[in-house]
């Protein structure tokens, strides 16, 4: 039943593109070849591909076919079909290589091209069923019929049977489509220069025949007129002089020649015919041109015939009747020199193409692929004389010279026509290219897809693998892991174990998860974590508060009335002072955190801000030079905030230069925006670089000449919440000869911002 299927299937080919067709009926085989085992496989495949013989007209397709059934069923016991067909195909297509080339006579390309089709017509169906053998609704129906080696599989085969799956099909199509519309523009350009090529010819014909008439229509004018003033009929000695001259100034006849009424050749240059023997003479009364032109007594051109007299093989002529009085005296003929006319179509013809001109009978005047032979050749009865005659006058179509022959060989020998009609009635220009040479669009396109398709594949097995590896070598160790932690271990790490695939990973994956809720180790990992960093910055903020305090707590000790001392109240305002900054550092970092820190911005002149700001900080500290560079700048800005900003700069450049040193400070006005740049001549960033500096709690007190360097480490931190709050930027970078520099983008608008 499964093999009947296949066979009503196959009888209704999809062409892929012409010469190249798809079998649907193993879309159905090779899914049922697991289930049927390799002689049932093989029964059905045999079925099924027995519509090839009558379809191709060859038996090797159907050899292989029934030889992949019984391969299929066989190795699917311990594969799945996608490798199994693999394995079959291996040996598959060299040998429908080696059959088609020697059994049927196609070229190597083309036969490869229809193995790596017959190989593609069957890895998809295979990839398919084996994509939807792995779904548990459908495993749940064909348990009891699964052979061993498909009963179970792991999650790394299902995930790349899919990716393969889904990355082919759109491979497929869109090749295809490419394929397709190679093939139609190919066509579409063999048709344009088909029918332009014999447009010229037609043209080029129509104006050799033309002139040919009207060279005879003269030749007969002055014979008749050398007639009427001599009074008396030319002499053959007299004509022969006349058609000497008259032959040597043409190019377009071989011969001229003089008869009489009754048909008789009067005189004739050349003079001698074949086998070099006089022609005057010769009776040519039952020629049809002669007949035709007695009867009409008009100049004409006549159909082809063979040559007797004069010329061997096809011959035309053009006509002219002597007319003496409205009698007709005879007839002037020249015969229209065909060589020369083929010669000239042939070079008018690209690489491949072939012309022949067809008189209304049939008959060829000149073919320019093959050499005339004694007779006219006639196209009456074969192709292409059938195909001529269901196409109009105009225009292009294509027939198949070996009808007989097998599917891809009859479509190589197929034939493009193209022809155009000329002047004379019934006569035709014939331009014909073989097919084959649009092999580059469907069996080169096809071969190119094929190419693609499997370097994808080829590409997209690593990549699977490696895709579906990273999938299961998580779920696995984190799997190991969950089972580690229902132990007891607190300091297991999902990604320190051995990782093994398969699919039953995802159950006990699971099993572990519920039973000793892994999540619950990963927040506690992480409000550990959260603990030690709040414990260092209480560590930080208790030593800077104890500072200040203790200095406080000493000079008031040594207040005593009337012992009042200016120094100690300096510097009792200092640490009052000190104290401040760190509890509103405090605070700031506390509203950071709960996300309640808010911008008020207001129209502001910022050069002013860092004028006032910067100076203030730097008369704490007489032995640092200040340098202020300041352009004027107005924006939209929270003018608390960016005090802190610049302060905290300034005193970072200050307290990271112990030994003193020039500060600067520049503000320029941008584009769209404002820069400020804090440059000092310090100990610079270090080998950790800046970007770890904006951390909380962190600061470069590591390095031995700064070791005690006030502060609780989170200026910088509070310095980029508050410009990234403002949409700028902040980073700091090293200077040339040490030191730093912190530089500063904010966003400069002149209306204030939306609420």
């Amino acid at each position: 039943m499964v093999g009947l299927l296949g066979h009503a299937l196959n009888r209704f080919p999809v062409e892929f593109i012409p010469g190249i067709d798809i079998l649907l009926g193993f879309f159905l085989i090779i899914p049922a070849a697991p289930l049927l085992g390799p002689w049932g496989a093989g029964l059905a495949a045999g079925i099924a591909g027995s519509v090839t013989i009558q379809l191709w007209g060859h038996p090797w397709a159907f050899i292989s076919a029934v030889a992949e059934g019984v391969t299929l069923g066989a190795l699917t016991r311990r594969y799945w079909p996608l490798q199994a067909d693999g394995l079959y195909w291996l040996g598959g297509i060299p040998y429908l290589v080696v059959s088609y080339m020697l059994g049927i006579d196609v070229s190597a390309m083309s036969a490869l091209a229809i193995a790596l089709k017959q190989a593609l017509n069957s890895l998809l169906p295979a990839l398919l069923a084996q994509v939807v053998m792995m779904s548990p609704a459908v495993r749940a129906r064909l348990w009891p019929l699964l052979p061993k080696g498909m009963c179970t599989f792991s999650l790394s085969s299902a995930v790349s049977s899919t990716l393969l799956l889904a990355l082919t099909l759109p491979l497929l199509m869109v090749g295809t489509l490419e394929g397709r519309s190679r093939y139609a523009a190919e066509r579409r350009r063999l048709d344009d220069q088909g029918l332009a090529t014999a447009h010229l010819l037609a043209e080029t014909v129509d104006a050799e025949l033309a002139a040919a008439q009207a060279q005879t229509a003269l030749l007969a004018s002055v014979v008749i007129d050398w007639w009427e003033r001599e009074g008396q009929r030319p002499t053959q000695t007299t004509l022969e002089g006349l058609l000497r001259d008259w032959a040597y100034h043409s190019v377009f006849s071989i011969n001229c020649g003089i008869g009489d009424s009754e048909g008789r050749l009067v005189a004739l240059w050349p003079p001698l015919g074949v086998a070099s023997k006089p022609v005057a003479g010769e009776d040519f009364s039952d020629r049809a041109y002669f007949q035709d032109v007695r009867r009409t007594r008009a100049p004409l051109v006549s159909s082809v015939f063979a040559g007797r007299a004069t010329v061997t093989g096809p011959v035309m002529v053009a006509v002219a009747p002597l007319l003496l009085q409205q009698r007709f005296e005879g007839f002037a003929s020249l015969a229209i020199n065909l060589p020369r006319m083929r010669t000239v179509a042939q070079e008018r013809l690209s690489d491949g193409q072939r012309a022949l001109l067809v008189d209304p009978d049939g008959n060829v005047a000149f073919d320019t692929g093959a050499d005339p032979g004694p007779k006219p050749a006639s196209i009456r009865g074969t192709h292409l004389g059938e195909a001529l005659e269901q196409m109009p006058p105009r225009g292009t179509r294509t027939y198949e010279a070996d009808p007989l022959a097998p599917t891809l060989r009859r479509t190589l020998a197929t034939r493009h026509l193209a022809t155009s009609d000329l002047l004379q009635p019934g006569w035709r220009i014939v331009v014909e290219h073989p097919m084959s040479y649009l092999e580059f669009s469907f069996v080169g396109a096809y071969r190119a897809l094929l190419a693609t398709l499997a370097m994808a594949l080829l590409l997209s097995i690593p990549v699977s693998r490696m895709l579906t590896r990273m999938l299961s070598r998580p779920v696995e160790a984190v799997s190991d892991a969950a089972g580690r932690m229902a132990a007891g271990e607190r300091d297991v790490r999902a990604f320190g174990v051995l990782h093994r695939s398969g699919a039953h990973e995802l159950e006990q994956l699971g099993l572990a998860f519920d039973e000793m809720a892994a999540r619950l180790q990963r927040h506690l990992l992480d409000v550990e974590r959260a603990s030690e960093a709040k414990s260092a910055f209480f560590s930080i903020a208790s030593h800077e508060l104890k500072t200040p305090l203790a200095t406080l707590k000493l000079r008031v000790q040594r207040l005593r009335p009337g012992a009042v001392r200016q120094q100690d109240l300096d510097l009792m305002d200092r640490q009052v002072d000190r104290l401040a900054r760190l509890v509103n550092q405090l605070l700031d970092v506390s509203e950071l955190a709960s996300g309640r820190l808010a911008l008020a911005q207001v129209p502001l002149e910022l050069s002013t801000l860092v004028r006032r700001v910067a100076e203030r900080r730097a008369a704490s500290a007489p032995q640092h030079r200040l340098t202020l560079d300041l352009e004027p700048v107005e924006g939209y800005w929270d003018e608390p905030r960016l005090e802190q900003v610049v302060y905290n700069l300034v005193d970072n450049a200050i307290r990271y230069s112990p030994e003193g040193g020039p500060v600067e400070v520049v503000l320029r006005k941008q584009p769209g925006e404002a820069l400020l740049e804090v440059k000092d001549r310090g100990v610079g960033l270090g080998p950790r670089g800046g970007e770890e500096l904006f951390t909380r709690a962190l600061r470069g007190s590591t390095l031995s000449t700064i070791s005690r360097v006030e502060g609780m480490g989170v200026g910088l931190y509070l310095c980029r919440e508050i410009i990234t709050r403002h949409g700028g930027t902040i980073h700091l970078a090293s200077r040339d000869g040490g030191g730093t520099c912190a530089i500063v983008r904010l966003p400069r608008s002149d209306s204030p911002p939306a609420d």
